[in-house]
């Protein structure tokens, strides 16, 4: 039994495709058939089912995995003993929500490259469901995704945050002057809302018709930055997540108003397939991921 079988086997357990898991290993299909092979016969027992393309752990490969795990992820630490992180290398594959990226990606990837300066960072923007798909074939390490409903359970949550939703106005609107603001007193607004297949946008609306209030929707965008700078520059009001606002709230550009019977979230996690082996250089970023999550979001409504 060697090292590098015990590396494919959790390749090809994580993506449950030897020809993906082949590609993502970069060796051949053949080869990656012939060391499961050879770790077969090392233990004495089948550890995949094989149905045509398809491929499934057995009950051997379901106790064989963690043990696999283990090794490899006591492997690793051996490896990176006498390394300081400075003088750590490899690659790591981060995936990251596009509504997120603009916000946090900068001070997160200056601060790991302090860290970790022979690390080479590998960036994929995207929606949470194509990272979750190249999660899932062994594409990334790590995804930092907003998911409402959230994802099933057997993905590793390594950390996750509640992130509000806001209602944002322009600072000379007379409502951002209204003390105990309600639901009701935003009837005669205008509203710059998401478009109805984003579910805060929805959940909004729902809220407004149980108080017996039409919303005024004046104008339905699908970029979330360009109803923040129509608010910036108007007297609109509009529904965004904190971190689409952040900024232009920060600067005074925008304020949030603070309606007593309207609280919404979403939740921002942190991601790894669980087979994943958590290296030292994942750990790393996803320890400055969370810093620069925490930094932006404990305490937003002081």
């Amino acid at each position: 039994m060697e090292i590098r079988q015990l590396l494919i086997f959790l390749q090809v357990a994580a993506v449950q495709n030897f020809s993906l898991a082949a590609k993502e290993l970069g060796y051949s299909q053949s080869n990656v058939s012939a060391q499961i092979q050879h770790l077969e016969s090392a233990v004495g027992v089948p550890l995949f089912n094989r149905i045509g393309r398809h491929v499934s752990l057995t009950q051997y490969g379901e106790e064989l995995l963690p043990m696999a795990q283990q090794i490899i992820s006591t492997t690793a630490c051996m490896e990176n003993f006498l390394r300081s992180e400075n003088a750590m290398g490899g690659t790591v594959r981060v995936g990251i929500v596009d509504s997120l990226f603009e916000l946090l990606f900068q001070p997160v990837i200056v601060d790991y490259h302090r860290r970790f300066p022979k690390v080479k960072v590998e960036l994929d923007v995207d929606d949470t469901a194509s990272l979750m798909e190249r999660l899932q074939q062994g594409n990334l390490d790590l995804a930092c995704i907003i998911s409402n409903p959230f994802p099933p359970e057997e993905w590793n949550c390594w950390y996750s945050i509640d992130v509000p939703i806001v209602i944002i106005a322009n600072p000379n609107d007379p409502l951002c002057q209204v003390e105990g603001l309600t639901l009701k007193n935003l009837r005669d607004a205008e509203f710059i809302l998401m478009e109805d297949s984003v579910a805060y946008s929805t959940y909004f609306q729902h809220a407004m018709t149980a108080k017996r209030v039409q919303p005024k929707v004046f104008l339905w965008l699908e970029s979330a930055s360009m109803a923040c700078r129509m608010v910036e520059n108007e007297r609109f009001l509009s529904v965004l997540p904190y971190y689409s606002v952040y900024t232009a709230a920060q600067r005074g550009r925008v304020r949030i108003l603070k309606v007593q019977d309207y609280v919404h979230v979403q939740r921002v996690q942190m991601v790894l397939h669980p087979n994943k082996i958590l290296l030292p250089q994942v750990e790393g970023f996803l320890e400055c991921f969370r810093e620069a999550l925490s930094s932006v979001f404990d305490g937003w409504d002081e």
